[in-house]
């Protein structure tokens, strides 16, 4: 495995981890400013304050199940939980969650809830 691949799951795992604790200012340390993201509300570009509404909002935590990386992407397998303002549980299912490291930063975030996608038209 390559330096590349060990930065990226590293970093990927770290994010994770940060993110089920809402740790924000740990989380803008390891994420780009302008990270582009992927999610069930659409596609766009997103800064450290936006991001930590939006953990907030999801109140979700990932258990990475599998993992699969090259270089500077990684597909996380994860159980993904969402909680209720009370941590009562709001819903489960399985999300495959995308990263781009680049020189330990994520640049690139995409999360989806279904295997098999169509990428492009």
């Amino acid at each position: 495995m390559n330096n590349k691949t060990v930065e990226t799951i590293e970093t990927a795992e770290k994010w994770v981890e940060l993110s089920n604790q809402k740790n924000l200012e740990g989380l803008s340390k390891i994420t780009s400013n302008e990270l582009e993201l992927i999610g069930p509300k659409g596609i766009g570009v997103i800064n450290h304050q936006e991001l930590g509404k939006w953990i907030e909002r999801a109140n979700l935590q990932l258990a990475t199940i599998e993992k699969y990386a090259k270089d500077h992407f990684i597909v996380l397998v994860q159980q993904g939980t969402w909680l209720n303002d009370d941590d009562t549980i709001k819903g489960q299912a399985i999300v495959f969650t995308v990263f781009k490291v680049v020189d330990g930063q994520v640049h690139f975030l995409a999360r989806y809830d279904k295997k098999h996608l169509k990428l492009v038209d």
